[in-house]
C-alpha cells in the first residue's frame, strides 16, 4: 500500500453556520463571528507528506460541504484511511459520519481524535459500529504512526495513544507521551486548504494560527486542555516562531496572525524575547493572543504592541471573587480591573471572557458578574454557559453531585446550560446568558465603538456577515 491516501477532515457543521473543532475550543462561528483555520488537521497532513502519503484535508464546516457532498468527495479521491475531528457538542452529529465512510468506501479505515473521544473511547466506540479507530490525547504523530501500521500490516495495538477495535472488544494502547519538541514538527499544510474561508471579523484581512507552545500548569476545573497537550509547558523556540511568520507571509501573503496556545504570555520572558525578534526583522505584521491576567506587565504589554499585536483576550470567568477561587482561577478581582486598565491605557482592544453557571453560582452572582463586566473597559465581552465537558474536574464534579440537567451531548454547547443547582436552574443560567449578551452590546459606547471601526463598504458588508453569525449564538 505505498501511495496510502489519507483523508483529514472537520466533519459538516453540525448546525447551520461553521463550527471550530479545535483542541480545547469547540464552538460555533458566532463566538467570534469566524471559524479558526483547522490546525490540528493541517499539522497531522504535514506530518503525513512527510512520510510519503498522499493527503487530503477537508474542513468541510466551513466549505460548505454536507453530508451529500462529503460522499462525492470521499468517492473521488478513494483514500484507505479517514481521520475525523470530534468534539463534545458536535459528537452525536460526528459518530453518523464514520458509517457514511463505509457506505461509499466499504473498506476504508476510519479513526476520530478530539478530548471528548479521547477520554471517552468505550462509550464513543459504542455510537458506531463503523468507527474503527479512536486516537488518545495529542493526536499527530498517533495519527501518523496508525497510517504507517495500516500501509506496513502491522500490529496497530503496539501504536501508543490508539485504543481499537479488536477480537470484538475494545484494546487500548498504552499512552503516548507528550512531543517533547515542537520545533522538530513541519510548518502545517496551509495550502490543503481555502484560506478565503478563515478571514478576521470587520477587516476581512486573512489570518493563520501559529503554535507558540503547548500545555498548562494550572488547575482550573472547568477546563480541558490538559488532556489534550498536559500540565508542563513546551515552549518553542523564538526565532522557530518567527521563521514561521516570515514563512506565512512569503508563502501565502497572510500578515495576521492568532498565537495558538493555552496562555501566550505564561513564559513572560519568551514572549519578550519573541517581541523583540519580530521588531528586529522589521516585519510588518498583525497579531493576536489571549492570556490570564497575571502574567502581564507594562514592559512586555508595550513590547508586545509594538511587534504588532492589536487584541489581546483576558480568561476573566466571574465577578465573584469565591467563585474564582472554588473553580481554582488563582486570580483576583484586583488583578482584572489592573490587567484591564493596564491593557486599555497601552491602547490594546480587549475581549473579555466569563463564564457562568460555575459551582456556586446563584441569581446575585450572576448579576455580580455582569455588572463586573461591564464595569471593566472592554470592547468584547463573551458570555458562555459552563459547560462540564468530559476531562474536565467539573464534569466529574457535575456526575456525582447530580447537577446534571441533560446527559444529551448536544446540550453541551456554551449558549446552553446543562447544569441544575439549588436555586438556580440550568433554563436560569442560559437565559441570564442570553440577557447579557444582548444588553452588554447594545450599551451606546459598545455600539458607537463598533460603528466607528467600520471605515470602508467592504467592512460594512463584513460586519452585516458577521451580525448574522453573532445572533445566532446569542
Amino acid at each position: 500500500m505505498e501511495s496510502m491516501k489519507v483523508h483529514l477532515i472537520n466533519p459538516p457543521s453540525p448546525g447551520e453556520l461553521g463550527f471550530t473543532r479545535e483542541g480545547r475550543c469547540m464552538q460555533k462561528e458566532g463566538v467570534w463571528t469566524t471559524t479558526w483555520p483547522p490546525i490540528s488537521l493541517t499539522q497531522t497532513a504535514a506530518i503525513l507528506r512527510e512520510r510519503g502519503y498522499e493527503v487530503r484535508v477537508n474542513d468541510c464546516s466551513v466549505e460548505g460541504v454536507d453530508r451529500e457532498a462529503l460522499r462525492a468527495i470521499l468517492k473521488d479521491f478513494s483514500p484507505q484511511l479517514v481521520v475525523m475531528n470530534s468534539t463534545t457538542p458536535s459528537l452525536n452529529f460526528d459518530m453518523t459520519i464514520p458509517a457514511l465512510v463505509k457506505e461509499e468506501l466499504p473498506e476504508a479505515k476510519v479513526a476520530a481524535f478530539g478530548i471528548h473521544v479521547g477520554t471517552l473511547p468505550e462509550e464513543t466506540f459504542s455510537m458506531s459500529d463503523a468507527l474503527d479507530y479512536i486516537v488518545r490525547g495529542e493526536p499527530e504523530y498517533t495519527i501518523a504512526d496508525l497510517a504507517d501500521g495500516l500501509a506496513n500490516e502491522t500490529d496497530l495495538s503496539a501504536i501508543a495513544g490508539l485504543s481499537l477495535r479488536r477480537n470484538g472488544a475494545i484494546f487500548h494502547a498504552q499512552n503516548r507521551g507528550f512531543f517533547k519538541n515542537l520545533d522538530e514538527m513541519p510548518y502545517p499544510a496551509w495550502d490543503l486548504i481555502d484560506l478565503d474561508n478563515y478571514k478576521l471579523p470587520f477587516s476581512g484581512r486573512h489570518f493563520l494560527m501559529v503554535t507558540t507552545a503547548r500545555g498548562c500548569p494550572y488547575d482550573c476545573i472547568y477546563c480541558v486542555a490538559q488532556s489534550y497537550y498536559g500540565r508542563k509547558i513546551r515552549m518553542r523556540k523564538v526565532p522557530k516562531i518567527v521563521d514561521e511568520i516570515e514563512y506565512l507571509g512569503e508563502r501565502y501573503g497572510v500578515r495576521d496572525f492568532f498565537f495558538w496556545s493555552e496562555s501566550f504570555t505564561i513564559i513572560k520572558a519568551a514572549i519578550k524575547e519573541l517581541c523583540r525578534e519580530i521588531l528586529r526583522r522589521n516585519l510588518k505584521v498583525r497579531w493576536v493572543c489571549n492570556s490570564r491576567v497575571d502574567n502581564i506587565d507594562q514592559e512586555l504589554l508595550e513590547l508586545m504592541k509594538k511587534a504588532g499585536c492589536w487584541m489581546i483576550s483576558y480568561g476573566i470567568e466571574s465577578g465573584e471573587q469565591a467563585i474564582l477561587d472554588a473553580i481554582k482561577k488563582d486570580i483576583t478581582l484586583d488583578q482584572i480591573r489592573e490587567a484591564v486598565y493596564l491593557t486599555r491605557r497601552i491602547g490594546f482592544q480587549i475581549a473579555g471572557h466569563f463564564v457562568l453557571g460555575l459551582p456556586g453560582e446563584t441569581a446575585q452572582t450572576l448579576q455580580k458578574t455582569y455588572d463586573f463586566a461591564c464595569s471593566l473597559d472592554l470592547d468584547y465581552a463573551q458570555f458562555y454557559c459552563a459547560s462540564p465537558w468530559p476531562g474536565s474536574e467539573f464534569y466529574r464534579m457535575a456526575k456525582s453531585e447530580g447537577w446534571l440537567a441533560s446527559h444529551n451531548w448536544d446540550d453541551f454547547e456554551q449558549d446552553k446550560s446543562v447544569t441544575n443547582y439549588p436555586g438556580l436552574s440550568a433554563d436560569e443560567i442560559t437565559r441570564f446568558r442570553n440577557w447579557a449578551s444582548r444588553r452588554f452590546y447594545l450599551r451606546p459606547k459598545i455600539v458607537w465603538r463598533t460603528m466607528t471601526r467600520m471605515r470602508s463598504p467592504a467592512e460594512v458588508k463584513n460586519f452585516l456577515r458577521m451580525l448574522r453569525a453573532f445572533l445566532t449564538w446569542i
